[in-house]
């Protein structure tokens, strides 16, 4: 008997154990693990098939057992102040209970069950025969008071016998803070629409609206169905609305005519699949109690309460971006490794769960484990390294039944055991959630099959990752960070030409910093980099001027030196509000020399002003633009003054206090230096060869910006290197790990509580266009790019990347000892492209034809390539068309 339960995990629990052992045997059990507390021997003889009354009655600390009337033991045990009751029974273990009461200390009865009706208290059990069966290894619970997280929410509208010209369903809930994720998942007619809403920027609440003419069924009734989920606020707010050819209108709006069921037949407590930063619902379904169909006219609520009117909501806005929407996606593999024991991979990580239909019988279960690694070969890890439970047990109910997961399991594999024997790909398709993505958008493939494989894992983590909010992982923390949401947008930006995920993520950190000094300067990059790829000026001009520009390290700026210069929190040690990072984790620092004078944040420093500037310009405000690019030019001047050092020929980590010198070279301090703009071509030359000396000697963030400085140091040949690096520190170690999307850091050594779901870390998905192709826009929203590729060991590459102007293609080709280029410029732009490694001379020839062409130390510039598929290079016989690599960019 389970008492005391604060969850599945939380309990006090008395065993009575009788076949000859008659003992008693207290436990304590904190988030899964027992302690034995005492055994003591009973002085009534326990025979199976047998009843007895047992009581067990608290008062504070102190705990009494009776056994038919008889005091059998006293306790004391402070752990659990309340909770509710319980039954657990081991793997070869199993027992009938009846009539089970408890009374408060008044008398008052609480909780009172005969069994000898059907009922879901507790769904692990068997009501038979007017009593309950508990059968062997089950474990489930009732907390008093018994709380409503779930609930089953339906309205219906019987539509005129008219046509539609249009329906839209907009809807809202609160709150999504504590889990982290939506509040309802939306259906009409039995289809899904979508999830929402997501986290608000200030006091505002988020709806989203959904098109859904295609499932109203004119002349007949229609349901508007909602299952939600929290724990705070719990209100929800819908509006139908169905507009006709003949101009008029009907609406369904949420009200007294909605029903509503509590959820917790259907989804009983169950404990959290969580971290030590969020709460999110263990989804222990109990198909017994699960209204199925509940969000389809045939349903009958008849039985269900009418929904309680709650305040509406005041400050509704609407979310400006993309809706989630649920998708199917089969498994590359399943293998049964027993009957009705399967183990399933899914070849990547995908974000929900499972959707399953099967035929089972009442009380058969499934228990279903999800996991980004395994454990052992075929044995998926659900208790993963970033400190997730993600194991689910369904319950059946008699016959066909449709289920599935509603939240959010963030998997690569799947371990079901209990299902039928038999079943394979098609039986196991995995629920996934996904912000509108075209996969098909970005494409990459070079003459070296490692790097093609680091780029793919790298683009299905931008493509699955998004959601509704850009945040660090949707495994641990589910948090938006500055500098994350930077990485994840130009992604996103490269591969999807998408910023409106992006541009509200990183609203909404605008208004809500954290900790770190560098991160909020990330905030100005990404506006600016959002600007630059698409050109929306009404994206850019709805954030907050002010409070943007107010981002700045102007109260840190020492006119005196030129530099940055922070007299708190620049030791490298703790998590403060403006604490010096340099890179995360720590370990992974390079032995990084904290100091008042920072080289990585005056470098980022110099960055922020930079963007800043050119963001007031096309805000309309010329005096702040000036006086920002002023500063950035006294920080580059000064960083290359003082902190360049011509005999390593890279940067120091900094100044001391005195400011002298300090004689430490992190990584860091020159790949920033260099990524940020700050060194000249001689100086990146110079770092770009401590890089090819040192190799990845920092993070999977710090990454972003080390192969940056390869290629701006005119080192592709390493940059390469570093994109394939077979040691454990690169993309190819995550992969043979297993990981299904990027990690956090290169191998699960260095950091032990990891995610394998970590945007940041795939940057190869923007670095590969930006850096190796050489595409930039050169004019806000691309009425100008360059293309300037840097092939090094590369033999051919082809890529395609999206813009609001249209698909860029290209490709290069080396061979005979030239390069060939092949370009789609897309209409409405121009382009300026390099060939690279060009013989000495001034013709290049385009499409066959001579044309001028500018030397650059890079190679040979050719200005205004129109749009159309075009190749240029210095042979006159360069043609796409019998060349497969060329053609490729067409």
């Amino acid at each position: 008997m389970a008492f005391r339960v604060k969850d599945s995990a939380d309990f006090l629990m008395w065993q009575f154990r009788g076949g000859g052992v008659n003992t008693l045997v207290t436990h304590r059990t904190v988030r899964g693990r027992f302690t034995v507390l005492k055994t003591l021997r009973l002085p009534v003889r326990l025979v199976t098939g047998t009843s007895y009354r047992f009581s067990i009655v608290t008062t504070g600390s102190a705990i009494k057992t009776y056994l038919n009337g008889r005091l059998v033991d006293r306790s004391t045990d402070a752990t659990f102040t309340a909770g509710g009751i319980g039954f657990r029974t081991g793997r070869t273990e199993s027992a009938w209970f009846d009539d089970v009461t408890v009374l408060d200390p008044a008398g008052t009865t609480v909780f009172s069950n005969t069994f000898d009706t059907a009922s879901m208290d507790f769904p692990c059990g068997q009501i038979t025969g007017g009593r309950l069966l508990i059968g062997p290894g089950r474990t489930c619970a009732r907390p008093f008071p018994y709380p409503v997280t779930w609930a089953f929410l339906r309205g219906q509208l019987a539509v005129a016998a008219k046509q539609v010209s249009w329906a839209h369903l907009y809807a809202t809930g609160s709150s999504p803070k504590p889990a982290r994720q939506f509040v309802y998942r939306l259906s009409v007619n039995g289809s899904v629409v979508g999830v929402g809403p997501t986290q608000s920027i200030r006091s505002e609440t988020r709806y989203d609206g959904f098109d859904v003419t295609g499932l109203i069924h004119p002349g007949t009734s229609n349901t508007v169905g909602a299952l939600a989920y929290t724990v705070a606020d719990q209100r929800f707010q819908a509006l139908l609305v169905v507009r006709f050819a003949d101009g008029t209108t009907q609406t369904l709006g949420t009200g007294q005519a909605w029903k509503a069921q509590p959820g917790g037949s259907a989804l009983p407590e169950s404990g959290s699949i969580g971290t030590r930063s969020y709460a999110a619902p263990r989804e222990n379904i109990n198909a017994r109690g699960y209204p199925l169909g509940f969000d389809t006219p045939r349903f009958n609520p008849a039985r269900w309460p009418q929904a309680q009117p709650k305040a509406p909501f005041t400050q509704l806005v609407a979310t400006p971006t993309g809706k989630v929407q649920r998708q199917l996606r089969l498994p590359v593999s399943v293998v049964q490794t027993a009957p009705g024991h399967y183990f399933i991979d899914y070849g990547r990580t995908w974000i929900g769960g499972l959707a399953l239909d099967i035929t089972g019988t009442a009380g058969q279960q499934l228990d279903i484990r999800y996991g980004q690694t395994v454990s052992a070969p075929r044995t998926v890890r659900y208790a993963t390294a970033a400190g997730n439970t993600y194991r689910d047990v369904w319950t059946l109910r008699a016959g066909a039944q449709h289920l599935e997961t509603w939240g959010i399991r963030v998997f690569r594999y799947v371990e079901v055991i209990g299902a039928p024997a038999g079943w394979g790909r098609p039986n196991f398709p995995a629920m996934a959630y996904l912000y509108p993505y075209d996969e098909t958008a970005a494409t990459f493939a070079s003459s070296d099959p490692q790097l093609n494989q680091v780029w793919q894992p790298a683009h299905n983590t931008i493509a699955v990752t998004g959601q509704n909010l850009f945040v660090d992982s949707w495994e641990r923390e589910r948090a938006p960070y500055e500098a994350d949401n930077y990485l994840q947008l130009l992604g996103s930006l490269f591969t999807s030409a998408d910023p409106t995920l992006g541009n509200y993520s990183n609203d909404l950190l605008l208004h809500g910093r954290t900790w770190p000094t560098e991160w909020p300067f990330y905030t100005i990059l990404a506006a600016h980099e959002a600007y630059q790829q698409t050109g929306d000026t009404a994206a850019l001009s709805a954030y907050d001027y002010a409070t943007l520009r107010g981002i700045l390290p102007t109260a840190w700026f020492e006119p005196a030196t030129g530099l940055i210069h922070k007299t708190t929190g620049n030791t490298g040690v703790g998590t403060c509000v403006d604490c010096d990072l340099v890179d995360w984790p720590t370990t992974e620092r390079d032995g990084y020399v904290f100091t008042p004078y920072n080289t990585v944040v005056n470098a980022l420093s110099y960055r922020a002003y930079l963007d800043m500037a050119d963001i007031a310009d096309d805000t309309g405000h010329p005096a702040d633009a000036a006086a920002d690019r002023a500063t950035a030019a006294a920080i580059k001047t000064a960083v290359n003054k003082l902190l360049w050092d011509p005999t390593r020929r890279t940067y120091r980590d900094g100044l001391h206090p005195d400011r002298s010198p300090v004689d430490h070279h992190a990584i860091q301090a020159g790949v920033f230096a260099v990524a940020m703009g700050i060194a000249d071509p001689a100086q990146a030359a110079g770092v770009a060869a401590t890089i090819a000396a040192r190799g990845i000697a920092c993070s999977t963030y710090c990454a972003a910006y080390l192969l940056p400085a390869a290629y701006l140091g005119g080192r592709p040949d390493v940059a390469v290197q570093l994109f394939t690096s077979p040691g454990p520190r690169g993309w190819l170690n995550m992969i043979a790990q297993g990981a299904g999307a990027t990690m956090e850091v290169w191998d699960a050594r260095i950091k032990a509580n990891t995610t394998y779901s970590h945007p940041w870390a795939a940057s190869p998905a923007f670095l590969l266009p930006r850096d190796l192709f050489g595409i930039t826009a050169t004019t806000p929203g691309f009425a100008t790019f360059d293309l300037a590729p840097q092939p090094g060991p590369l033999a051919w590459a082809h890529i395609t990347v999206p813009t609001g102007k249209g698909r860029i293609g290209a490709a290069f080709h080396t061979h005979d000892g030239h390069t060939d280029i092949a370009v789609a410029v897309p209409g409405n732009t121009t382009a300026r492209i390099t060939i690279p490694d060009t013989p000495q001379g001034t013709t290049a020839y385009l499409d066959g034809h001579p044309t001028p062409a500018t030397r650059t130390p890079t190679g040979l510039q050719i200005d205004h390539i129109p749009p159309g598929c075009h190749t240029l290079g210095t042979n006159p016989n360069t043609d796409h068309a019998p060349d497969a690599q060329l053609a490729a960019a067409c």
